[in-house]
């Protein structure tokens, strides 16, 4: 008899064992299809809070039809050769660098405005250098050839001044043209916080103007390659997965910026930092740049015109190329029609 009972008990133990194994493969496999199911796409950022939204509309479940895998490349080359390989479909950039990007046949098209620089970055000056045009005669560091270079050009063009009749110290990043300030080895340097307010602090300058007074400057963006541009649907559903990100992020900035905190490896404190000199471009702010059916006559492709003349004004790209070639019909489209 309690043979028998033991026979059973092993029978129905090794039973419900089998069904649950059964279950656990069953569940593992449909979540594995569904992950096939969703559109992959790559994105590679560099390590900047406002290109985390899509981080945090993952973690948020913005994107339930595509499987987006962000990579981090915060060397500019090492992004760009990525996107050309086919290693990412989407990568990051600003418009000013997408100007010489395009000029030097790097493919892909914009799509999207992800964040403005507003504060974020700037000049801070000696304090006996009260206004842009006291800068004729004054050294001035700055990085060649990136988004400071063009800023501290725009900067000066608005107030009347040549770049001829500044001393220019060139430098490797914006953070090397502060410590260079702070040095005493230059009168004003073009930088990036915490070196705009750290500069301030030290009683050695102040802040001269920064792109919260100058706009539309430092304007971040997304470029996708051509393969990923012609499935309108799925960029479609990417545009309303980021938008609905940024929405989630502007309502709930310190649950966001602790999610881009953990993912980027930074502190919260430094997400939150960066998160104060930025705005992130929302549904309306990117309808404003692309504000024509026609991706030639879109706002967005003015101002990659406008950067791709200096650049070649300085004899860093030879011709800019059309706007219209290298802005997104189906984001034109897209935010033209909602």
């Amino acid at each position: 008899m309690k043979t028998n009972i033991k026979k059973w008990v092993i029978f129905i133990v090794s039973g419900v064992f089998f069904i649950i194994l059964a279950f656990i493969f069953s569940f593992s496999n449909g979540k594995a299809s569904q992950e096939k199911d969703r559109e992959e796409i790559v994105l590679g950022i560099a390590t900047w809070a406002g290109f985390g939204t899509g981080i945090v509309g993952v973690e948020k479940g913005y994107f339930p039809t595509i499987n987006l895998q962000t990579k981090v490349l915060d060397d500019a080359r090492a992004r760009q050769a990525a996107f050309v390989a086919g290693d990412i479909d989407i990568m990051v950039s600003s418009i000013d660098l997408y100007a010489q990007e395009a000029a030097k046949k790097i493919p892909g098209k914009i799509f999207l405005v992800t964040d403005e620089s507003q504060g974020g970055d700037g000049i801070v000056a000696k304090a006996e250098i009260k206004t842009i045009t006291d800068l004729r005669g004054k050294k001035v560091a700055y990085a060649h050839g990136g988004p400071s270079d063009y800023f501290l050009f725009k900067v000066l063009d608005d107030a009347g001044v040549a770049l001829t009749k500044l001393t220019r110290v060139a430098v490797d990043d914006p953070s090397r043209a502060g410590d260079v300030f702070l040095s005493g080895d230059v009168d004003a340097a073009v930088t990036w916080e915490p070196f705009l307010t750290n500069s301030a602090e030290s009683g050695k300058g102040h802040i001269l103007i920064t792109t919260k007074e100058m706009p539309e400057i430092i304007v971040d963006i997304l470029i996708a390659n051509d393969k990923l541009m012609e499935n309108e649907k799925v960029m479609r559903e990417f545009l309303d997965g980021w938008l609905n990100s940024v929405d989630y992020i502007k309502a709930n900035s310190k649950e966001a910026a602790e999610i881009l905190a953990a993912k980027l490896n930074l502190s919260v404190e430094d997400v939150q930092g960066m998160m104060a000199g930025l705005k992130f471009s929302d549904r309306e702010r990117n309808k404003y740049f692309f504000d024509s059916a026609q991706p030639g006559n879109t706002r967005i492709a003015m101002l990659l015109g406008e950067a791709g003349t200096y650049w070649k004004s300085i004899n860093i790209i030879e011709k800019p190329v059309d706007g219209w070639s290298r802005i997104s019909a189906t984001a034109s489209r897209y935010f033209n029609d909602n």
